[in-house]
């Protein structure tokens, strides 16, 4: 297994993937989820590509680890740019959602916005991988700690996490929206 950064020719796979993290809000945005998350990541908006990494083996993505720092918002002028306005709108209502229902990014966080594994790769290794990889990350920037947000239905997600040693730290909720998450952390010190 290799750990790579993300390339826009891996948009289609690593748009999949992450449309799988959180299939209930882009299905209440979008009517073509996945080929919206492509053209956002083909075009470096949303999730910055530096900001993403891949496992592969023989040139086929096993998992996606996107994460964010403090400070690395998205510019919504960018938005409008590459999406047109009615799919900038959907997405800025998202990250409302999203700022409501996560925790927020704070200084000295490696927030791991998005963890995703293949389902043929599970079980296989590939999400402690990565998560590996983006604590090494966070080590080499000095970073404090590596943060999540995760359903708390995501059973075999909150054994990974438990396993990896982040602990739980809160929960929030979006009732109406019937949106709930863990937060977890993993201090680095």
């Amino acid at each position: 297994m290799d750990i790579v950064q993300f390339e826009p020719r891996f948009s289609g796979t690593v748009g999949r993937l992450i449309y799988e993290t959180d299939r209930q809000l882009f299905d209440l945005f979008f009517k073509n989820p996945e080929g919206t998350l492509e053209k956002l990541l083909r075009n470096g908006v949303c999730w910055d590509p530096e900001r993403i990494i891949l496992a592969t083996s023989e040139g086929d993505v096993l998992g996606v680890l996107a994460y964010d720092l403090e400070g690395s918002e998205f510019e919504f002028i960018d938005l409008f740019r590459k999406l047109g306005p009615i799919d900038a709108m959907r997405v800025m209502m998202m990250d409302l959602i999203d700022s409501l229902s996560t925790q927020k990014v704070e200084d000295g966080d490696l927030y791991i916005a998005s963890l995703a594994v293949a389902p043929e790769a599970r079980g296989q290794g590939v999400g402690f991988r990565l998560l590996q990889e983006a604590q090494m990350i966070a080590e080499e920037r000095g970073l404090d700690r590596l943060t999540l947000d995760v359903s708390p239905t995501n059973t075999p997600a909150l054994n990974l996490y438990s396993k990896f040693g982040f602990r739980f730290t809160g929960k929030k909720e979006i009732k109406i929206l019937k949106r709930e998450f863990h937060q977890m952390e993993l201090p680095l010190h």
